[in-house]
């Protein structure tokens, strides 16, 4: 139901009788009204001719009536109407009393009534200010235009609160469904790391073989080594240049084997909350390198890697990079199994200050179909259970946060992969 609820202002009790005669006419009347203009013009009785049902009160200074208008607020049943006397001695007057109920309900509407030149225009609104809320009724009022004023000003104010209701709702449920859609990003964005752990996992498990070789191999050099150092203590031939050697030998094979595995626990873990500092891409390739090269020359797989300069330097996450191009190198690994010749290549271009890493294998290219799928996820051309399709889908997404992009080269006519970083500028570095 529209709210119709108006407080009546003023310090005379007959101005308060003109507006409920006005406003709020007994029912009786209104009835025998109707009959008797029924009678004269030959028409039926219009059944309910009061059309707005109105709900008054009277206040009769302006302190009485900011209370009650608190009071109705509180109560959840506030005025939508005020008609309000200018001069109401010994309180406020009309002007002060609706800067009071203005100050705490603005969206209250205003009827001002006054038959004195109290207050001109310029006055008024250098007080209240320019307001749409605000009618001048000037005394003595006539009845049409007090049924105008109240049924035009409640009317505006039910639309108004049913917008601000309405904005209320929408703006509650824009935050709602904002924090619904956060906590959805959070657990995708949980769940993509999740993935992205597995998919380095599997990566490096895929290398795993090769890596143990590299491990193993000059474990038993070592091994080998300790041997010969302790045959030599038994049968009491102390060779002292003998022992320096050997033992600068086995120096260097610890270093090797503690360099392979620190390059396995810092590839293994999470780094996608690490900070991005300048790495040498010199380093981030041999770091890389080392995983799979050994794998490669164990199965007949020829690999070429082009050395970089020595000041070459990216702004990045390097485990999150080294995932990008073992995954990269783990691919061309597997795509080539069934080819007669063997090979990958591993190179970098500079230009524009941007480096190019490109890995190309012997393999005569992807089908444009393919293509157009091959960075989708959980998209795959290997058999069931040898890939998750993720790697591609990943891996861009892990370059593009660095600033660069992962692209297939179809000018190539082999298989090949671009992955263009920015280099950090040599004055940035310094």
């Amino acid at each position: 139901m529209p709210n119709r609820k108006i407080l009546i202002v003023d310090d005379n009790k007959d101005i308060h009788a003109d507006f409920l005669k006005i406003l709020a006419p007994k029912r009786s009347d209104t009835t025998r009204m109707a009959e008797l203009e029924s009678q004269l013009f030959g028409d039926e009785p219009a059944a309910g001719k009061l059309a707005f049902d109105y709900k008054i009160d009277s206040a009769y200074q302006g302190q009485q009536a900011l209370a009650m208008v608190e009071e109705a607020a509180e109560a959840g049943m506030p005025y939508a109407l005020v008609f309000m006397d200018v001069r109401m001695p010994p309180g406020w007057d009309g002007i002060q009393t609706i800067e009071q109920i203005w100050a705490k309900y603005p969206y209250t509407e205003i009827i001002l009534c006054t038959a004195y030149s109290d207050y001109s225009m310029d006055d008024i609104i250098a007080k209240l200010g320019v307001s749409h809320r605000l009618l001048i009724l000037k005394k003595p009022f006539d009845s049409i235009v007090v049924k105008q004023m109240a049924l035009a000003s409640t009317t505006k104010w039910n639309l108004e609160n049913q917008a601000r209701n309405h904005t209320e709702n929408l703006g509650r449920a824009v935050f709602e469904r904002t924090m619904a859609l956060n906590e959805t990003i959070e657990k995708l964005t949980d769940s993509q790391q999740k993935l992205i752990q597995a998919s380095k996992m599997s990566a490096l498990g895929e290398m795993s073989g090769g890596v143990a070789h590299e491990i193993n191999t000059p474990l038993a050099t070592l091994t080998l080594n300790i041997d010969l150092l302790d045959h030599n203590i038994k049968t009491g031939k102390i060779d002292l240049a003998l022992i320096t050697r050997v033992n600068g030998v086995n120096r260097k094979i610890t270093e090797r084997i503690a360099k392979i595995v620190a390059g396995l626990r810092n590839f293994s873990r999470d780094g996608s909350r690490d900070p991005f500092t300048a790495t040498p891409v010199k380093t981030l390739l041999q770091e890389t390198v080392s995983f799979c090269e050994e794998k490669m020359k164990n199965n007949g797989v020829r690999f070429e890697y082009q050395g970089v300069p020595d000041d070459l330097m990216v702004n990045c996450r390097s485990v999150e990079l080294s995932q990008v191009l073992l995954n990269l190198l783990n691919n061309s690994y597997d795509a080539i199994q069934g080819l007669p010749e063997k090979w990958i290549r591993l190179e970098c271009n500079c230009r524009g200050g941007e480096i190019f890493i490109g890995i190309t294998d012997s393999g005569g290219g992807i089908s444009p179909e393919v293509q157009a799928k091959i960075f989708e996820p959980f998209f795959t051309t290997k058999e069931v259970g040898k890939g998750t399709g993720l790697g591609l889908s990943i891996s861009i997404g892990i370059v593009a946060s660095h600033g660069g992009s992962l692209t297939y080269d179809n000018q190539c006519e082999n298989t090949k992969f671009v992955v263009r970083l920015p280099l950090l500028e040599k004055k940035a570095v310094a």
